[in-house]
């Protein structure tokens, strides 16, 4: 099976923000594996690769207790997470709670 266009291709600062919104819009009306898959399909990514995003996320916002380890973070998840707490709309254990 061939990897989609953009499999290994990093993410921009610009893509996180996107991602991010995409995700919490879609998952007040649709599961999990429904939001990723629709994305990933829009953005030519494989399924795997956004549900390593969505997992990252929840490493950031636990800290690593949950998700990924620390190592696998990148600065622009990082810089979006913050961005969306600082704004207000969502709290962390919010946050946390959807990206479960």
């Amino acid at each position: 099976m061939k990897k989609a266009n953009r499999h290994y291709q990093p993410w921009s600062l610009e893509e996180a923000r996107e991602f991010v919104i995409n995700y919490l819009e879609g998952i007040k009306y649709r599961d999990v594996k429904t939001v990723i898959s629709q994305y990933a399909e829009k953005v030519e990514r494989t399924f795997d690769a956004v549900a390593f995003r969505q997992k990252e996320i929840l490493s950031i916002l636990t800290n690593a207790e949950k998700g990924l380890g620390q190592d696998k973070w990148t600065k622009e998840f990082q810089q979006v997470i913050q961005e969306l707490i600082e704004e207000g709309k969502y709290s962390k254990n919010k946050l946390i709670m959807l990206f479960e």
